[in-house]
């Protein structure tokens, strides 16, 4: 299992039904990691699910700046069968986190 996330836009065009954009396509990572992010989130990664990125932007940036000041606490917190680790689930999250920041007003689409 794994993440798939991406940032997405629904635009009136004037026609029958509006129109979703996506605007930042954050890609794939392994659920893995879900460990290292719930515990720097305060919560599961997954539930920022259709919240608008900016919302969720001050709980990302938090993540990101534990993440980055503990990484030894972080990197005990990687998964035991190597698919995945702190490098790659701070990454991740500091690109969630960059695209909210670029897009507000964007609704966060978590496939999971």
């Amino acid at each position: 299992m794994s993440y798939d996330i991406s940032l997405h836009l629904t635009v009136d065009t004037g026609g029958p039904e509006p129109l979703e954009v996506c605007v930042a396509d954050i890609g794939n990572y392994t659920s893995n990691a879900a460990r290292m992010w719930g515990d720097a989130l305060g919560h599961r990664l997954a539930d920022l699910k259709d919240k608008s990125a900016g919302e969720s932007l001050p709980a990302l940036t938090a993540a990101v700046d534990r993440m980055l000041a503990s990484p030894d606490h972080y990197r005990a917190l990687e998964p035991a069968n190597g698919w995945g680790d702190y490098d790659g689930a701070l990454a991740y999250l500091r690109t969630l986190r960059d695209a909210c920041l670029v897009h507000p007003k964007a609704v966060i689409h978590i496939y999971h």
